[in-house]
């Protein structure tokens, strides 16, 4: 008995040392990979790109647009430089995004755009690789992942971990997860609208909806043409939803001038909007995303709608800050809701301080295998 017990206690110590081995070799790899390059948290998002990256903070926030010659399918700008052809593009020359509704459709363009974006920023070493953190939708199904590991593959990423956007939502704002109570998120960003409830163990309820800033922008275009006979370009629609908001009070109508182009003569010519219009244009969105809300709450456990009304509601992305939406989700729900701080940036502050975890999380590329 006490030799076969002698033998485990060896073969027990044998595998320490195999393993402590083990982790000495990946942990030399992994500084040897290290070497001259950068941990990027990135938040590839419908309407815009933001990089984050360790110990420098957000370094990039760019438009989700590719440039693309129709004759021979070659990518000519990323970016800034593809966004502003948008609209004035001559011809052979077209402008897409790679994404949509938080889903990569054209992965060649999105690798294209990872790729010369990063290289932009000089953040892509000759001989080494980055490792990413990239933010994901929750939800997202298999076959998303898979084209948003591959566009990573694609850039030369050396690591790749994919995080849900709500978590680094929360993480982002500076809110200790390892002591979370219950944590509503509303992220409404360009291409959808993220609803869930979060808890210390991760993400109990969620919910998705296309409905986003590029929906609102073109209803506001589709409004704008049906009733003044007027037809605007999306970043008209974009500013003036922007500067009116969503939120409309007869006692204090508000306008703002757009331009644009006659339906019936086709010439240019500029009008007045006015924020009553904005309402009627954004109401039936809004109400969809009101609603979603609202069955989130109602699956939602007990005792994490206590929590969550205790602490409000978070608000994050881009179209989350429109002015007085904050107050209808409120009106809404009866929970006090806030658009947290830097709501454009936070998902890719949630991926950079997700970094300081990079050695310990799964690589995410070899599901890929």
């Amino acid at each position: 008995m006490s030799v076969s017990i002698q033998n485990a206690e060896k073969q027990d110590r044998r595998s320490q040392r195999s393993s402590a081995n083990t982790v000495r070799r990946r942990s030399l790899m992994d500084w040897m990979g290290s070497f001259g390059t950068e941990d990027i948290g990135v938040d590839l998002g419908t309407s815009n790109m933001v990089v984050y990256v360790r110990d420098k903070g957000i370094v990039l926030d760019e438009p989700s647009v590719v440039a693309v010659c129709e004759k021979t399918g070659e990518m000519i700008a990323a970016g800034h430089r593809a966004d502003d052809m948008e609209g004035r593009t001559p011809r052979g020359i077209k402008t897409l995004r790679p994404l949509r509704e938080s889903a990569i459709v054209d992965y060649g363009a999105a690798a294209y755009l990872l790729s010369s974006l990063l290289e932009h920023m000089s953040l892509k070493s000759t001989f080494f690789h980055p490792r990413l953190v990239m933010c994901v939708p929750s939800g997202v199904t298999g076959v998303q992942r898979r084209a948003l590991l591959e566009s990573a593959v694609a850039m030369g990423a050396r690591k790749t971990v994919l995080i849900e956007q709500p978590m680094a939502a929360v993480m982002g704002t500076g809110l200790d997860t390892s002591r979370m109570v219950g944590t509503m998120v509303v992220d409404i960003g360009g291409g959808s609208a993220n609803i869930s409830v979060l808890s210390r163990y991760g993400i109990v309820v969620s919910s998705f909806s296309p409905d986003a800033g590029m929906v609102m922008d073109q209803a506001i275009m589709t409004h704008v043409r049906d009733k003044y006979r007027v037809r605007i370009g999306r970043k008209a629609a974009e500013s003036a939803k922007i500067e009116l908001g969503a939120w409309f009070n007869a006692a204090m109508t508000h306008s703002t001038s757009v331009s644009g182009s006659s339906v019936v003569t086709g010439l240019p010519m500029k009008l007045d909007i006015s924020s009553g219009d904005v309402s009627e244009a954004l109401k039936p969105i809004l109400d969809r995303i009101f609603r979603k809300i609202l069955e989130v709450l109602q699956k939602t456990p007990p005792a994490l709608l206590a929590d969550i009304r205790d602490h409000g509601i978070l608000m994050t992305g881009g179209a989350s800050c429109l002015k007085g939406l904050d107050m209808m989700i409120t009106r809404t729900t009866g929970i006090p809701a806030y658009v947290v701080e830097y709501p454009f940036f936070v998902n890719a502050i949630g991926a950079g301080n997700a970094l300081e975890y990079m050695d310990i999380f799964r690589d995410s590329l070899q599901n890929l295998h």
